[in-house]
C-alpha cells in the first residue's frame, strides 16, 4: 500500500481508482427505496434498489471522512478486489457519492 499521509491523499487515490476504472462510480440518483438496516463504528448501512441493477443492493455510508476511515475504504476495496467470488461473499459494486458529498460503497 502506499505511504499516504492524510485523508486528501486518499481520497485522491479513490478519485484516481475510479479515473482508471479499477472500480466502477455510481451516480447517487440511480438508487432508490433507501432504508437504514444498520450501524456501526465509521458509519450507517442502507438496503436501497438501483435502476442499472435489478436487486437490492447495501450503500455503506461514513460518519466522518478522516484518515481512519478512508484507510478502512481502501483496506475493504483493496480486499474486496482481491477476492475470489463465493456465495458466502458480499460483492463490491463501486462507490457512489450522495448530494450531500458523503462517499459510499455500493
Amino acid at each position: 500500500m502506499q505511504d499516504i499521509k492524510n485523508s486528501n491523499e486518499w481520497i485522491s487515490w479513490i478519485e484516481s481508482a475510479i479515473a482508471k476504472e479499477y472500480f466502477k462510480y455510481y451516480e447517487y440518483r440511480h438508487f432508490s427505496n433507501i432504508q437504514e438496516i444498520g450501524s456501526g463504528e465509521f458509519g450507517k448501512v442502507f438496503r436501497s434498489n438501483c435502476k442499472d441493477l435489478k436487486e437490492y443492493l447495501v450503500l455503506k455510508s461514513f460518519y466522518k471522512l478522516n484518515n481512519t476511515t478512508t484507510k478502512e475504504i481502501i483496506r475493504e476495496l483493496k480486499l474486496q478486489r482481491d477476492v475470489i467470488l463465493h456465495n458466502n461473499v458480499i460483492r463490491f459494486y463501486g462507490i457512489t457519492k450522495s448530494e450531500s458529498g458523503m462517499i459510499k460503497t455500493v
